[in-house]
Parts: C-alpha cells; sequence; structure tokens
C-alpha cells in the first residue's frame, strides 16, 4: 500500500476515533450533570454519592459505582453497590433526556442495582432493628405464636443464621409500537434467602408518554406471571419460631396456617380462605416453587373492581396459583373491613412517627406493651348483697336473717313484690319458706365474683 494513502487511512481512524471519543465524552457529561442535579435536588433529604459514572456507546448502559447513601436519620452510610441504567442505545443517549423532559420515555429501560450489602453486625443494622421493634406492638395482639413476632430485622436474621444479606435485582421495560404492547420484567435475588421473577405483558398502549397511554383505551393485562423460589429463607424462619413458640416445627405451621383473619389482614392485606390456608401449609411443610398467573377476560372492566367480590375477580382475571407445581382450585378470601385497615394504617403511623424519620430525629425505643387486665371467675361463697339486688341471684343458694335474728337458708326459686321464697330440702322433700321483704335485716348470696387476678405493670 503506498504510503500516502497508507497516511490517509490512519488520519480518517484518528479522526474517527476522535470524533467517537468527543462525542462519548458530550454524552458522559451529559449524563453527569443530570445525575448530579438529580441527586443535588433531593439532598434536603437524603444525600448520595458515588465513585465513578461510566458510559458505553456500544451497549448503551450509564453505570454508577459504588453508591452509597446517607442521611440525617441514618447511623451510617448504606452501600447500595453498583447501579446500572440500560438505555435503548445511541441515539438515545444524545438526546434521550430532553425527550424525558417532554414526557416521553424511550422504548427500552432498564434499571438494575448489583451487589447490594447490609452488614447484619453494623451500625445500620441497629437502627433497622429499633425500627422494627417499633413496629412490633402493633401485630402482637394477634400474633401468638413466634413471640408475637411479624416483622423480622438484622437481629432476628442473626438468629436464623445469616451474618449479611447481598442482592441484585433488575428491572426492565420494552414497548413495541406497533403491537402496542409493553413487556416489564423484573427479577430480584438474594442469597441464600430467595429469586423472585416477574413478567408483566400489557396491550393496548399507544406511546410511552402519559398522554398516549390511554389514547386507545383502558390498557389490558394479557399475561402476568410472578415466580418465587425460595431457598433457604423458610426453613431457617420455621426454625426459629418454631423454637420461640416452643413447639414441634409442624405444630407451628398447624398454629401459623390457623391465624386469625385480623392478623392476615395486616400481613398479607387479606384473609385467606380454606383452599389459600392449606396451599401455604403446602409452601410451608416443603418450601420451594410459588407460581402466580393471571390474564383479564376480553369483558373485564377494571374500572368495576372495587365492587367485584372475590370469586368473579379471580374468575375474570384468570388467576391461578400453583405451590410446588400443584394447583390450588380454591381461592376464595375476604378484603379487611374499611374501619379495620383506617385503625391499622393510624397505629402503624403513630408507631413510626414518620415525621420525626424526616426530621433526622433518633429513632425513640418502643413504647412498652401493657400485659392486659386478666379477669377471671374466683371459687364460689357466700356474698353479703342488697335487698335491691336480689333479682339478680334467683336460683342461688341464699342465707337470709330476718330482723328479729331468725335464719332462712335454702335456694331462692322466687320472688315477688312482697316475698322472697327460700326452699330447703327436709326429710321427705322439700319446704318452701316465705320470707316477707319488709322483715328482712340482710341477706348473703352463693355465687362467683369475676376478679382482677392480674393488671399492667
Amino acid at each position: 500500500m503506498p504510503r500516502h494513502i497508507r497516511n490517509i487511512l490512519i488520519a480518517a481512524l484518528l479522526a474517527i476515533l476522535a470524533l467517537v471519543a468527543g462525542i462519548n465524552g458530550y454524552i458522559h457529561h451529559q449524563f453527569k450533570t443530570n445525575i448530579d442535579n438529580t441527586l443535588s435536588s433531593i439532598r434536603p433529604f437524603v444525600q448520595v454519592k458515588y465513585s465513578d459514572l461510566t458510559t458505553s456507546m456500544l451497549s448503551g448502559e450509564v453505570k454508577l459505582q459504588n453508591v452509597r447513601v446517607s442521611g440525617n436519620f441514618l447511623p451510617e452510610e448504606i452501600s447500595i453497590g453498583n447501579i446500572t441504567f440500560e438505555t435503548p442505545g445511541f441515539a438515545y443517549m444524545l438526546n434521550g433526556s430532553e425527550n424525558i423532559k417532554k414526557g416521553e420515555l424511550p422504548k427500552r429501560l432498564g434499571f438494575a442495582i448489583d451487589d447490594f450489602y447490609l452488614d447484619l453486625h453494623g451500625d445500620t443494622a441497629e437502627w433497622l432493628d429499633r425500627l422494627v421493634k417499633r413496629v412490633q406492638p402493633v401485630f402482637a395482639n394477634e400474633r401468638k405464636i413466634c413471640g408475637g413476632k411479624s416483622v423480622f430485622g438484622p437481629s432476628d436474621y442473626k438468629e436464623m443464621g445469616y451474618t449479611r444479606i447481598l442482592s441484585n435485582m433488575r428491572m426492565a421495560y420494552d414497548f413495541n409500537e406497533s403491537k402496542k404492547t409493553l413487556n416489564i420484567v423484573i427479577d430480584e435475588n438474594s442469597r441464600k434467602i430467595g429469586n423472585l421473577k416477574v413478567n408483566i405483558n400489557i396491550s393496548n398502549i399507544d406511546g410511552m408518554s402519559p398522554d398516549k397511554m390511554m389514547q386507545s383505551g383502558m390498557p389490558r393485562l394479557d399475561n402476568l406471571e410472578i415466580t418465587y423460589k425460595d431457598e433457604t429463607y423458610t426453613p431457617r424462619l420455621l426454625k426459629y419460631c418454631a423454637e420461640l413458640s416452643n413447639m414441634k416445627k409442624e405444630e407451628f405451621i398447624d398454629a401459623e396456617v390457623k391465624q386469625s383473619d385480623n392478623y392476615f389482614y395486616m400481613v398479607w392485606g387479606f384473609a385467606p380462605g380454606l383452599g389459600l390456608r392449606d396451599a401455604y401449609k403446602d409452601f410451608l411443610l416443603k418450601p420451594d416453587l410459588v407460581t402466580l398467573t393471571m390474564a383479564q377476560n376480553e369483558e373485564f372492566n377494571p374500572m368495576m373492581l372495587p365492587t367485584m367480590p372475590a370469586d368473579e375477580i379471580m374468575s375474570a382475571l384468570n388467576v391461578e396459583l400453583k405451590i410446588n407445581g400443584l394447583l390450588v382450585t380454591d381461592m376464595s378470601y375476604t378484603l379487611p373491613p374499611a374501619e379495620f385497615t383506617e385503625n391499622f394504617e393510624k397505629r402503624m403511623a403513630k408507631s413510626l412517627d414518620f415525621e420525626s424519620l424526616l426530621r433526622g430525629d433518633p429513632i425513640k425505643p418502643p413504647a412498652p406493651v401493657l400485659a392486659p387486665k386478666v379477669y377471671a371467675k374466683a371459687p364460689a361463697k357466700y356474698h353479703k348483697i342488697k335487698i335491691s339486688d336480689i333479682n339478680k341471684h334467683l336460683s342461688d343458694f341464699v342465707h337470709v336473717t330476718t330482723k328479729n335474728g331468725n335464719k332462712r337458708n335454702g335456694q331462692l326459686i322466687r320472688i315477688d313484690k312482697t316475698n322472697l321464697y327460700v326452699q330447703k330440702k327436709v326429710k321427705g322433700g322439700k319446704f318452701t319458706m316465705t320470707v316477707p321483704r319488709a322483715k328482712v335485716k340482710s341477706i348473703e348470696a352463693y355465687f362467683s365474683k369475676i376478679e382482677l387476678i392480674s393488671k399492667p405493670k
């Protein structure tokens, strides 16, 4: 190859590389500026830092390395891990941010957090434990097993054998303009805990801006599939709670499945029927795979959802639940009464004290849980009563003393405005004595009183 042609090619290649480097530098600067401006806007509430930002024109990815979060209400910086934004590619990276400002989302977008890490022996873990302890009393009245625990904090996870939490999570969507469909994927995996996968397919969507989404009418749920694969979390939880409850594992599972509707209202948001309780028991006995799918019927109107009974909702959405591959045939459930939900939300908000958390105040210790007053029947004996209360003791045995000192002992069988009628056993049968009310000096009746046997300390 002639030298001058080679020199021209080298110069062209260097020019291309310089152009690519310049474009990549511009893209890097554009994303860094937008991200830094966004982080600055939330700084009064929380501070977010990262070690490095990288952009790739080929993959369309923007990565934030070593992201940390801190705030006045947090005891230390929390390591979030590495965050990746998955963009549609080169063209979007050049001008996509302007489209977002106009309210137009890209056709494809993803968000991932890798290597999230929480040390269960650190200051943040202790902070979370204090937060959990404030919440526990809200559930304690309904939770009669597992030491009253319904929400578990880092100290509980340590008792289960965990030393740290390691997680990866990805959320992404893909919009097909010609088919007017939107596919959403969520994948979360926590090491030695479990793996959750969600796939959602929605149709009848015109575009990725709020205005266009509803132009063709109500979007339609074509398919939703949720899969949860348990690793070691549920077996560890069962062992932990069974020991706290002083029960065998099978006994604890039976007690857990038979929890009150109110308990499930608080934890699940609904109370399962017999079929769902049996399915829950099957999973606890063999914690492995849970699969939930649904797809709405053609005639289904989402606006009617609040007025539909549970069985009609399940039918209209074609809901199918499988536990370890076995189909659950009875999907009946009940929703909590509005009054219950309102009361529960108020108690939860009060226990968490959101306003003080936002102000950065330290978490206060939970208020002491006072044991309820306990009443029980004392052993029956004779108690002195008023003549005005005599109607309450019809059929009780009584000791009546008259004003002239006579005793009338027996069973009070009848009362009228003038007399008391006391019957006593005698040899050969029964004998009824008539005692005028006006001549009664005192009365004792034989019965059990309800007495307070313990009270809050």
